[in-house]
């Protein structure tokens, strides 16, 4: 039974390892990786949208997932 627990606790440090590994190659220097993309459904874009004041003026902004200004 301990030799498994062993076992166990082996591969939880082997995977905490190589996720810090995977985080430092790819330059995003976080533990776990929790810096890098991981998008299920792809790179967040933004949707254009066009806000409308009462006077009659209009702006348009890109808003949504990914949006960096």
């Amino acid at each position: 039974m301990f030799k498994l627990i062993k076992l166990a606790f082996y591969v939880l440090i082997g995977y905490a390892l190589y996720e810090l590994y995977l985080g430092f190659t790819e330059g995003s220097g976080g533990m776990g990786g929790e810096g890098r993309a991981r998008n299920i459904s792809g790179e967040g874009e933004g949707m254009e949208e066009r806000s409308e004041e009462p006077s009659g003026m209009s702006a348009s902004h890109t808003v949504g997932r990914g949006v960096v200004s």
